[in-house]
């Protein structure tokens, strides 16, 4: 069945393709025409077509088409003089959905027109499931902070894409949880998902688990075949020998794998993401990013978004009390402030490990509430909590300010400018 679309020729003459444009027509498309790169602009940013095709030189532009949002859009056809590998390569590279050899005849063109218009029809489907999803997406990644915004924003457009995706970050930041949400937010999420760590065995070992062996009558599918359609993870991929870096680029691009010991070529339709654990400017990202011709998914620290640790407390002990059946008030100020300016050098894990102690460890404790918020109260902010503790410590002091810089470790003209700042507000509310 054909997928009809609204398909936009950029470049050229009129004239000079009136045949491409009854092709198209013919086969149900509605056609329109801009001459220059400056009137395709407009109508990319007015988003009234499907496909794109370009001709006559404007796939030159594709970069600039792309930049301005053109591929999340509609899909985009580049049609190219007697085209090179490396020419078809770079265009695909771009954000092309497929390149077409401008000599070859008009159904050429529209068997692209109409892949790319299939194409575009099942990315705005998909666009469409993930915004269903979000919510599934906001539970998994606990945290308002425009860092968190920033990388569920990356995770759509991963979900979004065939590319293989490096996901890097310090021990303990969640990476784990973003590659599964790649997988579930994609296309191939009722397909298989599948992890396996490069750190453990010798290369060898590991080559045979992903492509499989056959040795003389034996022979064993890996990996990279059993998931077929699906997501393959792999876990310290900065342990990757350069060989194998090599063979996995290879199927990414082919997809194509091979037997350890074989010599047939056998299908192999999978996904590849790449986990690395960033130690400092050894951690091999990058050279990762150059092998895979990957994007990147950088997981911010929790140093890095402080404002979500009382979100992601209130989280932990939400789903603690529901695991354990009990019914836990909210932490103390005491409790909650001095987490706000640790280091925590394992992230959200060893916040997580960190609850989950402190939970045990004072079930039987009554919870406390604060100049009228509640510390497990994921609606509370970073600045309201701030407010509350300087105003608790002041009251404790009995308004000394000196003894309340001082306990608070902050300096005394701090504290006045603060304790100034919110007599303001009272004054602005009342």
């Amino acid at each position: 069945m054909l997928t009809i679309a609204r398909v936009l020729l950029a470049g050229g003459e009129e004239e000079g393709l009136r045949e491409l444009r009854q092709s198209l027509e013919s086969a149900g498309h509605t056609v329109s025409h801009a001459a220059t790169l400056e009137d395709a602009m407009t109508r990319v940013l007015a988003n009234d077509f499907e496909v794109l095709v370009l001709t006559d030189g404007l796939e030159k532009s594709l970069g600039r088409l792309v930049s301005a949002r053109c591929g999340e859009s509609a899909a985009i056809v580049a049609m190219m003089e007697r085209p090179t590998v490396d020419a078809v390569r770079d265009a695909l590279r771009q954000g092309a959905s497929d390149v077409v050899d401008a000599s070859a005849e008009p159904y050429v063109l529209l068997a692209a027109v109409e892949r790319a218009a299939r194409d575009g029809q099942l990315r705005r489907e998909l666009s469409m499931l993930r915004a269903r999803l979000g919510e599934a997406s906001q539970h998994a990644l606990v945290g308002r902070s425009a860092a968190m915004a920033h990388v569920r924003e990356l995770i759509g457009r991963a979900a979004g894409s065939r590319m293989p995706v490096v996901i890097a970050g310090e021990a303990g930041t969640g990476k784990d949880v973003v590659a599964r949400l790649v997988h579930d937010l994609s296309e191939r999420a009722s397909r298989p998902y599948a992890m396996v760590r490069c750190s453990e065995g010798d290369q060898e070992s590991l080559a045979r688990e992903l492509f499989g062996t056959t040795d003389g009558g034996y022979s064993r599918a890996g990996l990279l075949e059993r998931v077929r359609g699906g997501t393959v993870v792999l876990e310290d991929a900065s342990s990757l020998s350069h060989a194998l870096r090599a063979q996995l680029s290879r199927v990414g691009l082919t997809r194509l794998t091979q037997r350890v010991g074989g010599a047939d070529a056998l299908p192999a339709d999978v996904r590849l993401i790449l986990v690395v654990r960033k130690e400092g400017s050894g951690d091999g990202v990058e050279e990762l990013l150059n092998a895979f011709n990957a994007m990147l998914i950088d997981v911010p620290a929790l140093r890095e978004r402080r404002s979500d640790i009382p979100q992601l407390v209130h989280h932990f002990r939400r789903r603690l009390a529901h695991e354990q059946g009990a019914d836990l008030r909210p932490m103390s100020a005491d409790d909650m402030m001095p987490l706000l300016g640790r280091e925590w050098t394992g992230n959200v894990r060893e916040l997580e490990h960190w609850v989950e102690r402190a939970t045990l460890a004072s079930r039987a404790e009554s919870g406390a509430q604060l100049a009228g918020i509640e510390f497990g109260d994921s609606q509370a902010t970073l600045e309201q909590l701030e407010r509350a503790y300087i105003l608790h410590v002041l009251a404790r002091e009995g308004g000394h300010q000196s003894r309340t810089a001082e306990r608070l470790g902050i300096d005394r003209r701090t504290l006045y400018r603060k304790l100034k700042q919110y007599r303001r507000e009272a004054t602005a509310k009342s």
